[in-house]
């Protein structure tokens, strides 16, 4: 689905809501990451390979509400190392477990400092199961990244405050009218009852 440009009132904006997650939550199919759980000698989640690459992904469930939309994403981060780079951040929505579909991606700057919070906003109306992504480049296996803090801005509802819901309903039912769904609206005559119809004007 490409990203949707939707324009949001100061009235909506005040109704934005912080989903606040941890980097606990962060998971990976990839053998070659290594997750390092919190533990008493460090609060977040480490990040760690076993082989250096420029793509390795981790991933984190996003429990927002159907017709919701996200507006701002922020993770909080730090670096030990200096050949490792975080590079991407997306959102990717999924139904089917054989697909889905990036709805928000956003290509970081390369030069971050060694401990902040990446900053990304986006305009994702939330319809199926959302994905966060982050795509991590390592060249050195000594290096690690620790996650903290993930915070999920979002408007709750907001599909039913701006009536886009009812908006895309009245739309499809219109459309529908439109390809001949109606009968009683586009009702054609067959030849015979034409035929009858002036057999019928004759005798009177």
């Amino acid at each position: 689905m490409p990203h949707q440009t939707i324009n949001i009132s100061k009235k909506l904006l005040s109704k934005t809501e912080s989903l606040m997650l941890h980097g606990i939550g962060f998971v990976t199919g990839d053998p070659t990451i290594n997750l390092g759980y919190p533990y008493i000698s460090h609060p977040g989640m480490q990040i760690t390979v076993t082989e250096p690459g420029d793509s390795k992904w981790i991933y984190m469930m996003l429990p927002v509400v159907s017709g919701s939309l996200i507006t701002d994403i922020k993770i909080s981060y730090h670096r030990v190392g200096i050949d490792n780079r975080i590079l991407f951040v997306r959102l990717v929505e999924q139904g089917e477990p054989i697909s889905a579909t990036i709805v928000h991606d956003d290509k970081l700057q390369t030069d971050l400092f060694s401990s902040g919070i990446i900053q990304t906003s986006c305009r994702v109306l939330v319809k199926k199961s959302v994905l966060l992504k982050v795509c991590i480049d390592f060249q050195n296996t000594d290096d690690m990244i620790e996650f903290g803090q993930v915070e999920i801005k979002y408007i709750p509802n907001f599909e039913e405050i701006t009536g886009m819901r009812r908006r895309f309903l009245r739309d499809r039912d219109s459309s529908g009218t439109e390809n001949g769904n109606n009968s009683e609206k586009e009702y054609n005559p067959t030849m015979t009852e034409l035929l009858l119809t002036k057999l019928n004007k004759k005798n009177f």
